[in-house]
């Protein structure tokens, strides 16, 4: 209990820069963390497109379920033409990603907040 004691007393002898500096020296791995993580699905979102078995692994899911997905126009495609149905398809890894987000499943404890708690 002490040094919690002290700590405070501490904190509350520092300037603005120093208090400054301190959050800085903490905060800074996860900025650059952060930083890095956008970067690289940006990288990804700017690579070649995918194939079907490529998409559905992506998404970790079924090669049958991810062509029922499509067949269903739920998961946007690319092709060179789309009248026709067994023309080869592909997939961007950002438009996975947005119909990812699109479907997630609610956890139990935002379906618990959604109901202000009556479940």
């Amino acid at each position: 209990m002490t040094n919690q004691k002290e700590r405070k007393a501490i904190l509350m002898d520092l300037t603005e820069e120093q208090l400054a500096q301190g959050v800085a020296h903490y905060i800074a791995p996860f900025i650059k963390e952060q930083i890095n993580s956008i970067l690289s699905q940006k990288k990804e979102d700017e690579s070649k497109p995918l194939s079907m078995a490529d998409a559905a692994g992506w998404l970790k899911i079924s090669r049958t379920l991810f062509s029922k997905y499509v067949g269903e126009g739920r998961i946007p495609y690319t092709s060179r033409n789309r009248d026709n149905p067994k023309e080869k398809k592909y997939f961007q890894i950002s438009d996975l990603r947005e119909w990812l987000e699109q479907n997630k499943s609610k956890t139990i404890v935002q379906l618990k907040n959604a109901s202000d708690g009556k479940l």
